[in-house]
């Protein structure tokens, strides 16, 4: 029971402070967590690059974010190593494997993210069951009162909303979860889906600005060729994400490219200042 005591000993006072408590607690986690998007920044974090996913469907953010992500920092490791001066073959080969390493460790985050929001879902499902069980009273008071800020109902209408909506345990329920603790189910989708579309997103992208290496001998006009199609690219998937957004076509395309320039721009600056130097010393 927790810090419950018996409902039907609850006097209506106590049961409408509790009820109001419950739900100001359940406002307060709802804008201060977000399972998915705490566990797939730390995981990314930590194994390769720590970013902001943009607030559309899901399928789109994972499209867009693998596709940005893999495009940038691979294009950003061939401007480092190549400003590096490396030959053309080391390059593919750093390319090549900061690409696969990239792709699976955005595959594995966006899997265990995905999959810790379903399983915190899971937990409040029955966290609330157990409560709608062992304190109907006050979860019927959270029911009130919710529809009391929604809307001036009079004490009989909010008494008959009160009735229909706890006469049915799932609607019940599934009021709760949405109203009280914002989690809708219909948002979520199968994590080992989500992990193969990110796995596949960033492959895509963090393959574009490796194919001009594959057939350019020069490593800086490769680097030239492979700047011009990520920032092309990088414009087109600006532009398609205004497919689902209200925003302008071309500002959205310009964002894109601006963070691929700076991305590309800084290790490039890096590695023609510092890394022939680092290496000749590491390498006597």
């Amino acid at each position: 029971m927790g810090k419950y005591k018996e409902a039907h000993v609850i006097e209506r006072k106590e049961v409408v402070r509790i009820a109001k408590e419950n739900l100001e607690e359940g406002e307060r986690w709802h804008k201060k967590v977000n399972v998915r998007e705490i566990v797939f920044g730390f995981n990314d974090g930590s194994i390769s690059t720590l970013a902001l996913l943009a607030g559309v469907t899901v399928n789109v953010r994972e499209i867009v974010f693998g596709f940005n992500d893999g495009s940038i920092s691979t294009l950003a490791l061939l401007a480092g190593v190549t400003g590096g001066a490396l030959a053309r073959g080391e390059i593919l080969i750093a390319g090549i494997s900061g690409v696969i390493a990239g792709a699976i460790s955005m595959g594995i985050g966006a899997y265990i993210s995905s999959k810790s929001e379903v399983e915190h879902h899971q937990s409040e499902i029955e966290r609330e069951l157990r409560e709608i069980e062992e304190v109907p009273e006050i979860e019927r008071e959270e029911i009130r009162q919710i529809y009391q800020k929604k809307a001036a109902f009079a004490e009989e209408e909010l008494d008959l909303i009160v009735k229909r909506i706890t006469g049915n345990r799932k609607t019940w329920l599934d009021s709760m979860m949405k109203e009280e603790l914002g989690l809708f189910e219909e948002r979520f989708e199968n994590p080992i889906k989500l992990g193969l579309i990110m796995f596949l997103a960033f492959v895509t992208g963090g393959l574009v600005p490796i194919i001009p290496f594959l057939f350019i001998p020069t490593p800086q006009t490769s680097l030239l060729a492979s700047s011009t199609m990520t920032f092309t690219s990088l414009f087109a998937i600006g532009v398609w994400k205004t497919t689902f957004t209200n925003k302008h076509w071309f500002i959205s395309g310009i964002e894109m490219v601006f963070v691929g320039i700076l991305a590309a721009a800084i290790p490039y600056m890096i590695g023609e200042l510092f890394l022939p130097t680092i290496l000749s010393k590491i390498l006597g």
